[in-house]
């Protein structure tokens, strides 16, 4: 049996560093097909199409890198459907900016239900290796095993272009109207303060003035940090919440965060309601919301954030980092 990874060219150093740590745990390269690398690819002189179609037949154990460069490539949905035709065995991995509930993946062949997982979470990367033992040969050394994970880890780490974890500007910004910018840059270095704001709804100083003062939960201050993070102004709530959930919880594993977040998610969404932070943006075919937006008056402030509150927001992210530790 081969192993084929099936991925976009755009991802080539994701699926290099995957062949890498494959041959480095002990699967021969011989039996590795990746035609992103000339050393794994296809041979001289054979039809790219029909060499792919005759190893797809061959029942490959199929790895499917997927990443919003992947499904918006036609040749790689071709090779998904075809591999999917076949019922080759297989396994999802994800980049680490592929998002679980984009319409794509959700009403894509593969299942969505199906577990798959970010190809940076050490413990998913570790149980994939060890299932791979079933089939091809693998070595029962976990020391080595667990090194080159990490090693591969931390190769994938490099490829990220922010690989600090603090608060950024999220791109929407640049859709700000010339005028708001202006205004925005004079008040660059105000602070928020409850008496003496009288632009913005009492709800939302009050908010602010608590997060300075520490009388937000975990839960509430590591939510605003997923929603600028992600630029992620609308929320899943009613039957779309386990989606969002689950969307956290990789979120939580990238970010190396503890599941405070994912296992309150429901709480915290109505404290931001009864905050009237939120405000209801759609519903499903019988009415129920269905997600819920950040009001625009909070989306504005968390634009330009006095550093107080990154710093406040940073302190607590740092904390649950910390408690997510295994020691």
């Amino acid at each position: 049996m081969k192993i084929f990874i099936s991925h976009s060219s755009k991802n080539e150093n994701y699926g290099n560093a995957l062949v890498d740590l494959l041959i480095e745990v002990g699967i021969s390269g011989e039996q590795i097909i990746f035609t992103s690398n000339d050393a794994y690819g296809i041979p001289i002189g054979q039809n790219i199409f029909n060499w792919l179609k005759n190893r797809i037949n061959e029942k490959p154990y199929v790895i499917y890198l997927l990443s919003p460069e992947y499904y918006a490539s036609v040749a790689c949905l071709n090779e998904m459907g075809a591999a999917w035709v076949v019922e080759n065995e297989h396994t999802m991995i994800f980049t680490p900016n592929f998002n679980l509930s984009s319409y794509e993946f959700q009403n894509g062949a593969l299942d969505p239900r199906e577990i798959g997982f970010f190809i940076n979470n050490q413990d998913r990367l570790t149980a994939f290796i060890e299932s791979l033992k079933k089939s091809f040969s693998v070595s029962n050394n976990p020391v080595v095993i667990n090194q080159k994970i990490r090693k591969c880890i931390s190769c994938i780490e490099s490829f990220q272009t922010n690989t600090q974890k603090t608060i950024t500007r999220p791109s929407e910004k640049s859709l700000l109207t010339v005028e708001k910018e202006a205004v925005k840059e004079s008040k660059s270095s105000e602070i928020i303060n409850v008496e003496n704001s009288k632009n913005k709804p009492d709800s939302i100083n009050r908010f602010f003035s608590d997060l300075l003062n520490d009388k937000l939960k975990d839960e509430e201050v590591l939510l605003l940090h997923y929603i600028i993070e992600n630029a992620k102004f609308k929320l899943g709530t009613g039957w779309q919440e386990s989606n969002e959930v689950e969307n956290i919880k990789a979120w939580e594993d990238i970010e190396e965060i503890g599941n405070t977040l994912s296992r309150n998610y429901s709480a915290v969404l109505r404290r931001f309601e009864m905050r009237k932070l939120t405000e209801v943006s759609n519903f499903s075919s019988h009415g129920n919301p269905k997600e819920v937006r950040i009001i625009d008056s909070v989306q504005e402030k968390l634009l330009d954030l006095p550093e107080s509150v990154v710093n406040k927001i940073n302190e607590v992210i740092t904390k649950n980092q910390n408690d997510g530790l295994p020691f």
